[in-house]
């Protein structure tokens, strides 16, 4: 069985989805969801990122207990016990299933990575640390500092 996420890794969940929230309060392009929720990608790929966006275009796949396809956007927050399932299989069907953003925060190193799907592939498209100041480009409108996911 696994360990449960610790606290670092709740922290940064429940602040990130704050951020997303309160941006598609004021900017209600889509929801945004936290786990536990099972998003099917396939009849035998189930996956529950720690959190799913999916945009107004794509809200057809929210079903009554799961997001039934590709969201737009999974986030994945490392924790001791997950970050080679998170950063190499998940990240790999992530891509496989052809889900357009892919982040990838962790606590302990205060680090983020946002990826952006091209050519089937995940390319890195900004790497913050720190304090630093982050405008995802899924988000237009939305621009944060990291100092909050590491309260």
């Amino acid at each position: 069985m696994t360990p449960p996420p610790g606290t670092f890794h709740q922290r940064s969940v429940t602040q990130l989805i704050r951020i997303l929230a309160h941006h598609l309060v004021r900017h209600p392009v889509g929801e945004v969801f936290c786990s536990p929720i099972a998003v099917v990608l396939s009849d035998i790929h189930v996956v529950e990122p720690d959190l799913v966006y999916v945009s107004n275009e794509k809200k057809n796949l929210i079903k009554e207990r799961v997001i039934f396809g590709s969201p737009n956007l999974v986030v994945e927050v490392l924790s001791k016990g997950n970050k080679k399932t998170d950063r190499l299989i998940k990240f790999k069907l992530y891509a496989q299933f052809k889900v357009p953003h892919c982040w990838i925060v962790d606590p302990v190193e205060k680090r983020m990575k946002l990826h952006e799907l091209k050519k089937e592939e995940y390319q890195l498209i900004a790497k913050k640390q720190g304090i630093e100041m982050v405008k995802p480009p899924l988000f237009p409108r939305l621009e944060f500092s990291l100092k909050k996911l590491w309260v």
